[in-house]
C-alpha cells in the first residue's frame, strides 16, 4: 500500500515554497464529481521530464503488467516491466489547475481494475485504458486502501471507516466497526481475515465476524501506517506517542514485541514480503531488508536516491519496486543490493523553480536539480554530496553565470534544528556548493542578487543583506515577523512583498521600511516584483497584477484579459512580461493594447515557474514536469 496522507513538516514547506496556498483555497474553477476535463496542450509540448515524481502505490495485474498511482498525474502504466511507463487516465476526475487527482489504491478483482482516489472509487473493465467512477460508492472521499477477499471488496477511507461490496460494487455497506469514524490509514488481509491499520490503532475482521475489533489493547491511539504478514507472522510500523517503531507479532496481533533497528530512523511507511523476505520502506531512511523474520535488519539503500520511500512492490525472490516522495520509481533486481531509477515517461514532477544560464535550462524541484543542454529533450542531474532528502530548495537565482538556490537544512537539534543557507552550483563539477549558513534563518522564500549582493527574504525572520563572500552576514534588514514572499531591487532601493499583500520599500537598503501599498492587494499574497525599465509590476495570489510608474508610490490594477487572477509566477524575457496563474495557463502583457494575452492553451496543472531560452517559453507545472511553447520564430 501507498503512502498515506501525512501533514510533515517537509511537506508544509514545500507547499509554502510553490505558493502561499493558505490564502488560495477555494480559488479556481471547479468540475462535479461527474464531469471530465481532458487536457489540450495542443500549442505546448510536454518536454521529456524531469521525469519521477510522488508515488502513492503500486499494483501488478496478471501478465507481467504494472500500475503505479501517483500524486497529481493519475495513474501510469509499464508493460516492459518497469523499463517504461505510460499514463492511462482517460475518466478520472481532472481539476484545471490541478491536475489528476491522487491515486493512493490500485487492485483488481477479476477482470475489473479499481483505483481508489482522493475523491472516490474508480473501475476499468479494459486494463486500465478508461476509467468510470463507481457511482454507487457512497463515501465521495479520500480512499486509503482496497482489498478483495473472496467475492467481497472492501474499501477503507480517511473519515469513514470501511465499506464493502458484494456485489461488484452495485451497492455498499458501512463495517459496523462500534467505534464511530474511524481514519484508515492502511488496510490488508491475512488469508480471509481483514486488518486495518488507523490513527487509533489496528483492527481486525474474520470472515465470520460483523465488526472490526481491536487486534492489542497496546495500540490503541497510536498510529499504524503500514502492515504485512509472513509465514504466520505479523508486521506493524507505526508511531507509538512521538516515536517510529516497528512490531512483530506471532499469536495473530493478541501480542507485539519491537523490533526497530536503531538504524531505522524513520517511520515505516511500506512492509512488503516475499517468500521468507520482508522489506520496509522508511520516510527517510530508505530501504531495509530482513531475512530471519525481522529480528535483523541490512538497510539496502545502494543507488537509492530518494529515500523518503512510500510504497514497495515485490514482484519476486530479486525485483522489488520502490515508490518514493519525489524521485519516482526504483527498481532492484538484485534483492535490494542496487537500485537504478526507471522513470522513463513517468512526468508527475513539482518544478517550482526554472533558471537559464546559457544555452542550459536548471529545473528546481524541492530536495534535487536537473538541468538540460537540448530544450528539454532530457534532462540530467547535478550532483549534490549530502544525504539524499537532507535539504529543502526553496528559490533559484543566477548572477554572473552562475545558478544559486536558497535551503533549509533539517539538521539535529544539537545543530541547530532548521538551518537556512545558500548554494552554489559550481559549473565545472555540476555540484552544488554551500556558500553560506545561517541557523537563524527558518526558511528562505526569495532570493536576490545584484552584483555580489545577495538579498534574503525569509519566512518570519524578515529581511538579510550578504557580502559574497563575507563572514558572517554584514546586515540584518529588518522586516522580522513579516512572510517575505518576492524581493526585487532597483538601484540602491529594496522592495519586498509579503504574505498578506504588503508591499515595503526600503531606501539605499538601510533598516528602514515604508509600506507603499495599502488596500491594492491586502489579504492576497505578493507572489511577484518585476520591473520592465522604469516599470514596477506585482503580481498576487487574488488580485491578479498592478503597476507603479512612480516606483511603488501608486498602483493600478491591469487585469483586463486576465482570466484568472491567481497569479502563481511572474517573469520577463526580454522586454515581454508574463505570468503563470494557477488554473488558466499563462499570459503575456500587451502593453500597447493593456491588455493580457492568452499563450496557448495550458491548463493542465499549476504554472509555477516561467523562464525564456532561444524563442521558447518554459513552463514548470504542477505534478507536470516542464512544458514549452515557441513565442518567437
Amino acid at each position: 500500500m501507498g503512502r498515506r496522507i501525512k501533514n510533515t513538516f517537509r511537506w508544509r514547506l514545500l507547499v509554502i515554497w510553490i505558493a502561499a496556498t493558505v490564502l488560495f483555497v477555494g480559488f479556481g474553477t471547479q468540475l462535479s464529481a461527474d464531469e471530465h476535463l481532458e487536457p489540450n496542450a495542443s500549442d505546448w509540448v510536454q518536454t521529456n521530464g524531469p521525469y519521477g515524481g510522488e508515488i502513492l502505490t503500486f499494483y501488478a495485474a496478471p501478465k507481467g503488467v504494472l500500475f503505479a498511482g501517483t500524486e497529481g498525474a493519475g495513474i501510469f502504466r509499464s508493460t516492459d516491466r518497469g523499463n517504461s511507463w505510460t499514463p492511462v487516465n482517460t475518466g478520472l476526475h481532472y481539476e484545471p489547475g490541478e491536475g489528476f487527482t491522487g491515486v493512493p489504491a490500485l487492485v483488481q478483482k477479476g477482470e475489473v481494475l479499481y483505483a481508489g482516489t482522493r475523491r472516490t472509487l474508480y473501475a476499468s473493465t479494459d486494463g486500465g485504458n478508461t476509467w468510470h467512477r463507481v457511482s454507487n460508492f457512497q463515501a465521495h472521499e479520500s480512499i486509503s486502501g482496497i482489498v478483495v477477499i473472496g467475492d467481497r471488496i472492501y474499501v477503507g477511507t480517511l473519515n469513514t471507516g470501511v465499506w464493502y461490496s458484494d456485489d461488484d460494487g452495485d451497492s455498499w455497506l458501512q463495517v459496523n466497526n462500534g467505534f464511530g469514524p474511524m481514519s484508515i490509514r492502511e488496510l490488508s488481509s491475512i488469508g480471509t481475515t481483514l486488518v486495518a491499520g488507523t490513527k487509533g490503532g489496528v483492527f481486525r475482521k474474520r470472515v465470520d465476524a460483523a465488526e472490526l475489533t481491536a487486534i492489542n489493547d497496546d495500540f490503541i491511539g497510536h498510529q499504524v501506517d503500514s502492515f504485512a504478514a509472513m509465514e504466520g507472522l505479523l508486521y506493524v510500523g507505526g508511531y507509538i506517542g512521538n516515536k517510529a517503531e516497528l512490531f512483530k507479532s506471532n499469536d495473530e496481533g493478541d501480542s507485539w514485541v519491537p523490533i526497530t533497528p536503531k538504524e531505522m530512523r524513520h517511520t515505516v511507511e511500506a512492509l512488503a514480503v516475499f517468500g521468507a523476505t520482508l522489506y520496509a520502506g522508511t520516510y527517510g531512511s530508505g530501504v531495509f531488508r530482513s531475512d530471519d523474520n525481522g529480528d535483523t535488519w541490512t538497510a539496502v539503500n545502494d543507488g537509492l536516491t530518494d529515500r523518503t520511500v512510500s510504497t514497495l512492490l515485490v514482484v519476486n525472490e530479486d525485483t522489488v519496486f520502490a515508490g518514493t516522495l519525489e524521485g519516482g520509481i526504483f527498481r532492484t533486481m538484485d534483492g535490494g543490493d542496487s537500485w537504478v531509477e526507471t522513470n522513463t515517461g513517468l512526468t508527475n514532477t513539482t518544478v517550482g523553480g526554472l533558471a537559464v544560464i546559457g544555452k542550459t535550462i536548471y529545473a528546481g524541484m524541492s530536495e534535487r536539480f536537473v538541468y538540460s543542454v537540448n530544450g528539454g529533450e532530457s534532462w540530467q542531474p547535478a550532483k549534490f554530496s549530502s544525504r539524499p532528502n537532507e535539504y529543502l530548495f526553496s528559490t533559484l537565482s543566477v548572477s554572473g553565470g552562475e545558478l544559486y538556490t536558497g535551503a533549509i537544512r533539517f539538521a539535529p537539534r544539537a545543530e541547530g534544528g532548521v538551518v537556512g543557507g545558500v548554494f552554489r552550483l559550481d559549473n565545472e563539477s555540476n555540484a552544488l556548493v554551500q556558500v553560506i549558513v545561517n541557523r537563524d534563518l527558518t526558511g528562505i522564500q526569495c532570493l536576490e542578487i545584484v552584483g555580489t549582493t545577495f538579498y534574503l527574504g525569509t519566512q518570519r525572520d524578515g529581511i538579510y543583506k550578504w557580502e559574497k563572500d563575507s563572514d558572517p552576514w554584514t546586515t540584518d534588514l529588518g522586516l522580522k515577523g513579516h512572510y517575505i514572499t518576492a524581493l526585487s531591487v532597483n538601484g540602491e532601493n529594496v522592495y519586498a512583498g509579503t504574505d498578506r499583500g504588503e508591499i515595503y520599500r526600503s531606501e539605499n537598503a538601510e533598516k528602514s521600511w515604508q509600506l507603499v501599498n495599502s488596500t491594492d492587494m491586502a489579504g492576497s499574497s505578493i507572489s511577484g516584483l518585476k520591473w520592465v525599465g522604469s516599470t514596477l509590476y506585482a503580481s498576487s495570489w487574488r488580485e491578479g497584477v498592478l503597476r507603479s510608474v512612480n516606483g511603488g508610490d501608486s498602483w493600478t490594477p491591469i487585469n483586463d484579459g486576465l482570466e484568472d487572477r491567481a497569479v502563481v509566477t511572474m517573469v520577463t524575457v526580454g522586454t515581454e512580461l508574463y505570468v503563470g496563474t494557477y488554473g488558466k495557463g499563462v499570459f503575456r502583457w500587451m502593453a500597447d493594447k493593456r491588455w493580457w494575452e492568452p499563450v496557448g492553451s495550458l491548463h493542465l496543472h499549476q504554472i509555477l515557474s516561467l523562464a525564456g531560452l532561444d524563442g521558447f517559453l518554459y513552463a514548470g507545472t504542477g505534478a507536470g514536469g516542464v512544458y514549452k511553447i515557441q513565442i518567437e520564430k
